[in-house]
């Protein structure tokens, strides 16, 4: 394939964005929050011009770079008629040419997901932001969402040549792209040829909205993420060590914070924050806040600021990057984990109830329904009640004191 347009993904956790190069010039896709740090570096290192800025729909469940990229590099931020942004520079339009280098780009308007969104194509490449994804397709209840208009737009889709490689804005399964081809043949949602029954299918699908989700479509539509101070692993690590008043405030969830987490940090899981911000504020302490890969702890960073909490600082990459970097950990060493135990301690109760249900009476079947009941809320809300009791058994107790080293944990 012909090089001339050069096409670097990053990823922040689940969510894609692009650097897209020619010669000399270069559009950024989908900037997360997270990674001011990775793209300074990779357009340093390239000697590349920053000149666009795409946001292909307004985010809500992560915060946008667009604004804090545009104000360092003088770029301009190019969005969708439809969206509503204080950041914009200039509206784009379903077939507009965007032209980087020697490279054109097409526009193509593409609705569904919200009615904002639009997909970038040329030079064999697709970059479908949350409308076709791999093996899926974006939810169609966010911002004047649409199965009618998603339906039409994945025809549009599917007309492109099928060695056309898709580059979608999420992955959850770690694939990071995709053809036309491939996902013609094993995407469901794509192989549909009956508008009525997709939409139908499509909205008779519940799923749990992002967390957060008014409040981060509203930074993003007025840019306020600008006001959120990233700094490296390195320089948190520094930081806390030097001053006392800094404190690290890891917003991951329990399990997570129990398996691995940094020393003297305080863990309240992102779900949790508002109801200990009280608490914070009076801490009169400033806070480095860090999630696992840099997602969660923007929103997390922002719940706090416009609680009137000062001092916050996110840590660029998480968790990952200050493993990346060496620095130190606290981590399991042997047992059994609490993961392992509530998959076993949930199975054998299902089973048990199940047999009980058929053997001896059919009112023990409520064990396994109150079982499966609270599976479901742990999945939803990333908290799982068995696993804070399984913490209480003098086992566990005396296991995560050697992995918790002492420090402070919410399972308490």
């Amino acid at each position: 394939m012909d090089e001339k347009l050069k096409v670097k993904q990053f990823s922040a956790g689940s969510c894609y964005s692009y650097v897209l190069s020619s010669q000399n010039q270069a559009l950024i896709i989908d900037p997360h929050i997270s990674l001011f740090g990775e793209y300074s570096n990779y357009l340093k290192k390239k000697k590349l011009s920053l000149k666009i800025i795409i946001d292909t729909h307004t985010h809500a469940d992560h915060f946008s770079l667009a604004a804090v990229l545009k104000k360092q590099f003088g770029a301009l931020v190019y969005m969708h008629d439809n969206a509503v942004s204080s950041v914009v520079d200039r509206r784009i339009k379903d077939g507009d040419d965007l032209v980087i280098g020697s490279v054109t780009l097409k526009v193509i308007y593409s609705p569904g997901h919200t009615d904002d969104a639009v997909s970038i194509y040329g030079e064999g490449r697709l970059f479908t932001a949350d409308v076709l994804l791999i093996g899926s397709v974006g939810r169609t209840d966010f911002q004047n969402g649409s199965p009618e208009a998603m339906f039409d737009t994945l025809q549009k889709i599917k007309a492109l040549p099928d060695e056309t490689i898709i580059f979608p804005g999420h992955d959850y399964h770690g694939k990071f792209y995709s053809t036309i081809g491939k996902e013609k043949q094993n995407n469901v949602f794509l192989k549909e040829t009956d508008k009525q029954a997709f939409v139908t299918n499509m909205r008779q699908k519940n799923i749990p909205k992002p967390f957060n989700i008014d409040n981060i479509i509203r930074v993003n539509q007025k840019g306020e993420a600008v006001s959120l101070e990233m700094i490296s692993p390195r320089d948190a690590f520094n930081l806390v060590n030097n001053d006392k008043n800094i404190r690290l405030l890891d917003v991951r969830s329990i399990l997570e914070f129990a398996q691995l987490h940094i020393k003297d940090s305080i863990n309240i899981p992102i779900d949790m924050l508002s109801a200990r911000i009280n608490e914070l504020g009076k801490d009169a302490h400033g806070y480095v806040v860090l999630c696992r890969t840099g997602n969660r702890s923007p929103m997390a960073a922002d719940m706090l600021i416009q609680s009137g909490i000062h001092g916050i600082k996110v840590m660029d990459g998480g968790l990952t990057s200050w493993e990346k970097e060496k620095l130190p950990v606290i981590k399991g060493v042997g047992g059994v984990s609490i993961e392992r135990q509530v998959r076993l301690a949930a199975g054998s109760l299902v089973l048990a109830g199940v047999l009980l249900a058929l053997f001896v009476h059919v009112a023990f079947i409520i064990i396994s329904i109150f079982v499966s009941c609270g599976l479901i809320y742990s999945a939803l809300s990333d908290n799982c009640f068995m696993a804070m009791l399984l913490m209480k058994l003098p086992y566990n107790k005396k296991l995560y004191k050697t992995k918790l080293g002492g420090g402070t944990c919410a399972m308490g």
